[in-house]
C-alpha cells in the first residue's frame, strides 16, 4: 500500500512563541551583602573604641 503524496499547499503552523522567561529572582549582590554586613561592625568599632 503506497503512502499518499504530500500536499503542495502550505500547512498552517502554530505561532512561534519563545519560552516564557522565569521571573528574575531577587538576589542581593555579593558586594552589597558584604558592605551591609561589615559596615555596622566598623561603625561600632569606631564609636566604641577607647579614647
Amino acid at each position: 500500500m503506497a503512502a499518499p503524496a504530500p500536499s503542495k499547499t502550505p500547512v498552517a503552523r502554530p505561532a512561534y512563541r519563545t519560552e516564557a522567561r522565569k521571573p528574575a529572582e531577587h538576589r542581593i549582590s555579593p558586594v552589597t551583602f558584604t558592605l551591609l554586613t561589615s559596615a555596622p561592625a566598623v561603625l561600632a568599632l569606631v564609636a566604641l573604641r577607647p579614647r
